[in-house]
C-alpha cells in the first residue's frame, strides 16, 4: 500500500518520474511506475494500488484530459474522497473533476519551492490524514461564539506558539555555530517538530541540487555553498537526533560531491576520498537510527559500490528492495543494483 498514487497519461511519464522523486524526498511513498511484473494482470496491478493508495494525485495535461484510463481513475479517486487534481499543462480540466481545488504544477521541474508544489503537498496531506492544513481552512463566520469546550485547544495552541517563540529566540541569541536543540515540554511542541524539521529538511534538500547543480558546472563556489549545507545539516541531527533522513540528506550529498565529474575538477583525489569516507559515517548513523530505511541501505549500497565491495553492494541494495516495495523507487534501486552486479561479474 502506497502513501500516493499517480495517474497520469504515458505521454507524461518523465513529468510523473520528477514529481514522484520529489514526494519520496518529502517521505511519502508513491506508486507511478506502470512497469508490471511478468505473469501479472496490467488492469488488476493498478486496480490494486489505486484501491489501497491513500491519495491519488491526478497529473491533468493535454494528453491526460482526453483519456479514458486517467479520466477513470480520477473517477474511482474521487469516489473514495482521495481525489488531488493537479495541472502539468494549461488545460481545461474535464468537467465532472472542475469542482475540485486543483494545483497548479504548470513548469514545475522538481524545485520543491514552487507554489504549486507547496499546494500539492498541502493536497496530499488532507487526504491522508483527513486534517485540513492552513491553506486549506476555510475563514471564520461572521459571527463568534464563545464554547467552553474550546479552552484546552486555545491552551495548546497558546503552548505551540510560546515554543517555537522561544525556540526561534533561542537560535538567534547562540553564538554562529551553535545549536540550541528543540525540546518539549509537552505535547503541543512535540506535534510542531514535524512541521519545523520538514521546513528545515525541505531548505536543505534545495541547497543540496543548487549546490550539486553548481558543482557540475564546475563553480569553485559550489564547494563553499556545499560545506555551508553540510554544517547546517550538522546542526539540523543536533536539533533532530533521531531524525535519519537527515543523516541520509548528508550521506548522498556527500557521496555526490565524491562521484561528481566536476568535482575532479575542483578537489585533489584524497579530498574527494575523504567525502566517500564522511559518506560511509553518515550513511552508519542513519541506520543506527532506523535499520529498516530502504533510503540508508541504498545509501550504503552506493558507498560500497564505490569502494569497489560490490558483493557487499549487492547485499545493501537487495535490502532496500526488500524494504521498500514501491515501484518508482525499486527501479532506482534496481538500476544501481544492476551496476554493482556487473561489477562484482568482472571482479570475478
Amino acid at each position: 500500500m502506497s502513501d500516493v498514487f499517480i495517474s497520469y497519461s504515458s505521454e507524461d511519464r518523465e513529468r510523473a518520474r520528477t514529481l514522484a522523486a520529489s514526494l519520496q524526498r518529502r517521505g511519502w511513498s508513491v506508486w507511478w511506475d506502470r512497469k508490471i511484473v511478468p505473469g501479472q494482470s496490467f488492469d488488476l496491478v493498478i486496480e490494486r494500488e489505486l484501491e489501497t493508495a491513500k491519495c491519488a494525485v491526478v497529473l491533468w495535461s493535454e494528453q491526460s484530459i482526453t483519456s479514458d484510463w486517467v479520466k477513470n481513475e480520477a473517477a474511482s479517486a474521487a469516489e473514495r474522497g482521495i481525489l488531488v487534481p493537479a495541472l502539468i499543462d494549461s488545460v481545461k480540466i474535464p468537467l465532472e473533476f472542475r469542482r475540485k481545488q486543483t494545483a497548479d504544477l504548470t513548469g514545475f521541474d522538481g524545485d520543491t519551492s514552487h507554489n504549486g508544489f507547496q499546494a500539492l503537498c498541502d493536497g496530499i496531506t488532507t487526504a491522508i490524514t483527513g486534517v485540513a492544513t492552513s491553506r486549506d481552512i476555510s475563514p471564520p463566520p461572521p459571527r463568534f461564539r464563545w464554547n467552553r469546550l474550546w479552552l484546552p485547544g486555545v491552551v495548546l495552541v497558546i503552548a505551540v506558539t510560546l515554543g517555537l517563540g522561544l525556540y526561534r529566540e533561542s537560535r538567534r541569541k547562540v553564538a554562529p555555530g551553535v545549536v540550541i536543540p528543540l525540546k518539549s515540554s509537552g505535547s503541543g511542541v512535540e506535534s510542531a517538530t514535524g512541521t519545523v524539521s520538514n521546513e528545515i529538511f525541505d531548505r536543505l534538500n534545495r541547497a543540496q541540487w543548487k549546490g550539486l547543480e553548481m558543482l557540475g558546472q564546475g563553480r569553485p563556489e559550489a564547494l563553499e555553498h556545499i560545506e555551508k549545507t553540510l554544517k547546517e545539516a550538522d546542526e539540523a541531527v543536533s536539533s533532530f537526533p533521531q531524525q535519519a533522513r537527515f543523516h541520509e540528506l548528508k550521506g548522498y550529498l556527500q557521496k555526490d560531491v565524491y562521484q561528481s565529474p566536476g568535482a575532479k575538477n575542483l578537489l585533489s583525489d584524497e579530498k574527494r576520498r575523504q567525502y566517500l569516507v564522511q559518506a560511509r559515517s553518515s550513511a552508519e548513523q542513519a541506520l543506527r537510527i532506523n535499520p529498516d530505511s530502504a533510503s540508508a541501505h541504498n545509501l550504503m549500497g552506493n558507498v560500497l559500490y564505490f569502494e569497489e565491495d560490490c558483493d557487499g553492494a549487492i547485499k545493501e541494495y537487495d535490502l532496500a528492495l526488500r524494504i521498500n516495495r514501491n515501484e518508482g523507487y525499486r527501479s532506482v534501486i534496481e538500476g544501481d543494483k544492476s551496476a554493482a552486479v556487473a561489477c562484482a561479474t568482472r571482479g570475478r
